[in-house]
């Protein structure tokens, strides 16, 4: 069967996609922190992305220049892009043992994990719509509610790799298929 993944329709195998490289994220802690770690990343876009789109919109409707409201927090949105895509590479890691890479097979072990990754995501994406709906109802600017509207779409389609990496146990990730064994000593 083909590689699949969580939303992953787009993903390009290389020499990283080794099992044993993903060995190192077993630890839940680990896999934890960079669930968390994730998320603030996806917040600080989302107040970074809401205030330029803000701006932008103001200098429009000012008919004024717009460089003004990029200058500020451009890098800020360019760094967090490039931190957004790094964090990505290391979610796929910390969720390895639900993937099935070209090569390998896609067995049903892989396919729970996803399926139960997906129902758990669904509901973050629900959470996701309360928040954007309260931000949208609020008095805020129109160019926030997109802005957090975008963060959270990012969010949502991220949830089921997130929902994995914070789910799965360090004996998801003995590829060898030996943990029989271990729980009998």
């Amino acid at each position: 069967m083909r590689a699949q993944g969580p939303l992953h329709g787009f993903y390009i195998a290389d020499s990283s996609d080794d099992p044993q490289k993903a060995q190192a994220w077993a630890q839940t802690s680990k896999r934890r922190s960079l669930v968390v770690l994730a998320v603030m990343v996806f917040a600080i876009l989302a107040i970074a992305l809401s205030v330029v789109i803000d701006g932008v919109i103001q200098a429009l409707t000012a008919r004024t220049a717009i460089t003004q409201s990029l200058t500020g927090l451009a890098p800020l949105l360019l760094m967090g892009s490039g931190a957004a895509i790094w964090l990505d590479r290391k979610l796929f890691f910390a969720s390895r043992p639900a993937f099935a890479v070209p090569g390998e097979l896609y067995d049903e072990r892989q396919q729970a994990l996803v399926a139960m990754a997906t129902r758990q995501g669904l509901n973050l994406a629900l959470a996701l719509l309360g928040i954007v709906a309260a931000v949208g109802a609020s008095p805020l600017p129109a160019g926030y509610s997109i802005g957090v509207g975008l963060a959270a779409i990012a969010l949502a389609i991220s949830g089921p790799q997130l929902v994995l990496a914070w789910t799965l146990k360090a004996s998801d990730f003995n590829f060898s298929g030996d943990e029989d064994e271990d729980e009998d000593d």
